[in-house]
């Protein structure tokens, strides 16, 4: 009972706060989706027979990778690099999707644990 007087006496700051942190969890969504979108660098190297023998998700070729590509496919010399940039768009769907089901989900379980910590004090 303590739960549901607490409720209807604060009625209007608890719709506030709910209402911020609808708010921040939609920010935090299209924080989340705005960093997926990206042009992203991709070094790709390619024999003499115009195959891909390597890719990977950088500018630079770090000694680290250069070190194994050498150790697994031989010397780099014999090899063209070729710096592909990879445009990746807006993921539009999915964060309609979160938008609307994210806080959805956290009203409902929210209610779901409110209603059963009342079933139970009763």
């Amino acid at each position: 009972m303590q739960i549901e007087q607490y409720i209807r006496q604060n009625k209007k700051n608890l719709l506030i706060i709910i209402g911020i942190s609808v708010v921040f969890i939609e920010i935090i969504i299209f924080a989340v989706a705005f960093s997926m979108s990206n042009y992203q660098p991709c070094i790709r190297i390619i024999d003499q027979n115009n195959q891909l023998i390597y890719e990977c998700e950088a500018d630079k070729f770090s000694i680290f990778k250069v070190y194994h590509f050498e150790k697994k496919y031989g010397t780099l010399d014999n090899y063209r690099a070729i710096i592909k940039h990879n445009d990746t768009p807006f993921p539009f769907r999915a964060w309609l999707c979160a938008t609307f089901c994210v806080p959805a989900l956290i009203v409902f379980v929210v209610i779901f644990i409110l209603k059963s910590i009342m079933r139970f004090k009763r």
